[in-house]
């Protein structure tokens, strides 16, 4: 026998406005949602399948902000946001970064970034994809926060997402979960068309330097001697390709830093970690814990102490981010 999909539904028409606004915000605390109308205009009508490794959200809604803050980054929420709207548009910035979507677009968001939007009425589809899912299929990422799919595959996947949205009421499981391996296939075939603007002539060199770069600063994430003059003579890199290779991230050496913080992040997380915050700063590489903890603050928002305290509300992947929905709506219903 088929097995339906786990599926989640959110009306105003059903709850009411107040109530719906409401549970919206309580399910998704990572954001923070405000009306761009008055709430006796508010309307929204939501529905969320869980496809084993990702979540996919169909909605329509009344004008809506929504933002991320930098203060809510410690929270653990890493995942990749593709966002098609077919209807309605988005203004906003993503890292102070302007962006506009427009009907019929897909735009990636990074939810390790800050970002902000107001939307008008509109109808869309969203996919939460983990990090560690997409890395898995497209190792070498390029920056994609805030990034708009301005090509033809960019435009396939806003097609076949939308087409999944009228598909999905009508599936099973094993079904949905066919498609969702075909959707991570073909978001990965998307992201691995993206290139940086800053590439240049060297655009056909940069993602394999890169990537050469990326695994290699994985691998050696606790050794002290991580540095951008060790990676040149390790891996036989010029100094300039290096650079040019990790310039949209700030550098190689923010890079190597925002890696060890992430991993730190992980640690402090992990229920059965009990590493001091001095303990895990040596472990990855930083000179002290109170450089540890200043540069930690400035990245999540929180001190190192502060992310263990709050580490319960972790989402480490779909299930649980889709089941901690589930809980909010009952709770609500």
């Amino acid at each position: 026998m088929n097995k339906p999909i786990s599926r989640l539904d959110l009306q105003s028409s059903k709850l009411g406005r107040q109530a719906a606004l409401a549970t919206w915000k309580a399910a998704l605390p990572q954001y923070e949602i405000s009306l761009g109308t008055d709430l006796d205009d508010f309307w929204m009508d939501l529905s969320a399948w869980l496809l084993r490794k990702v979540v996919f959200t169909h909605g329509q809604t009344s004008p809506t902000r929504l933002e991320r803050h930098a203060d809510r980054l410690s929270d653990g929420y890493d995942n990749f946001i593709f966002v098609h709207f077919m209807k309605g548009r988005w203004q906003g910035e993503a890292d102070g970064k302007p962006f506009t979507l427009n009907e019929g677009e897909v735009i990636l968001l990074d939810g390790s970034r800050p970002f902000h939007g107001l939307a008008t009425a509109s109808s869309y589809a969203m996919v939460n994809v983990p990090r560690a899912v997409l890395i898995e299929l497209a190792p070498s990422l390029p920056l994609l926060h805030g990034r708009v799919l301005h090509s033809a595959s960019g435009w396939l996947l806003a097609d076949h997402l939308a087409a999944l949205s009228r598909a999905l009421p009508l599936m099973h499981q094993g079904e949905a979960e066919r498609m969702a391996n075909a959707t991570l296939t073909l978001m990965a075939a998307c992201v691995g068309n993206l290139t940086d603007k800053a590439q240049g002539d060297m655009g056909s060199l940069i993602p394999a330097v890169r990537l050469r770069v990326e695994r290699h600063v994985e691998r050696n994430l606790t050794s002290p001697d991580l540095t951008p003059q060790t990676l040149c003579r390790d891996l036989q890199i010029p100094r300039s390709t290096l650079y040019r290779a990790f310039s949209a991230f700030g550098g190689i050496s923010a890079y190597i830093q925002s890696r060890r913080l992430d991993a730190a992040r992980a640690i402090l997380f992990h229920p059965e970690d009990r590493r001091s915050v001095e303990e895990i700063s040596r472990h990855l590489g930083f000179g002290n814990a109170t450089s540890f903890a200043r540069s930690f603050q400035r990245r999540f928002g929180c001190t190192p102490r502060e992310a263990r305290q709050n580490g319960s509300t972790f989402v480490a992947s779909s299930q649980v981010l889709f089941e901690r929905w589930q809980s909010v709506l009952r709770a609500n219903a």
